[in-house]
């Protein structure tokens, strides 16, 4: 009879592994796809505060700027006309502050995609969390039915 307890613990031990990793898998699963969700909310947020505050903040400065740098020149007394000096050095400015514009709005767009990618990313692994607790359940319910056989073969049952 102490055969019998052997036989019906293994089965039982593998029908409970693979149910825990059936659970385990869905666990990791949802979890990992939070953290996707996650990354694609900071990419709309990220998106949203540069739209709504640091453009804007980058554009006020920029004027500023501009203004500071005219005020400069006309204080020192030289002409701001075409062909100048103070002319191509407000003409040099403009430029690469719209350069930076240029530079912060790619920028904002390669963070965003690098966080959506990130989101695809972890969707494919909880994909792969949760396909991989099911095929390691299914291993299990083998392996207990092949125990339930071979212990029933071993008894002389079958």
């Amino acid at each position: 009879m102490e055969d019998g307890k052997n036989l019906q613990m293994s089965f039982l031990g593998n029908i409970a592994a693979a149910q825990t990793a059936k659970a385990l898998g869905k666990y990791n699963s949802q979890n990992t796809y939070q953290q996707a969700l996650y990354a694609r909310k900071k990419a709309a947020i990220n998106e949203k505060f540069y739209d709504q505050v640091t453009l804007p903040l980058l554009k006020r400065k920029q004027e500023k700027q501009r203004g500071e740098l005219l005020v400069g020149i006309l204080r020192s007394g030289a002409e701001a006309r075409p062909g100048t000096t103070p002319y191509e050095l407000m003409l040099e400015n403009r430029y690469n502050q719209a350069f930076n514009l240029v530079m912060a709005d790619y920028n904002k767009e390669m963070d965003k995609m690098d966080q959506l990618n990130q989101s695809l990313m972890l969707e494919a692994q909880a994909t792969g969390q949760l396909y991989q607790g099911k095929l390691t359940a299914r291993a299990q319910y083998f392996a207990a039915a092949g125990s339930l056989l071979s212990d029933a073969n071993t008894m002389d049952m079958i």
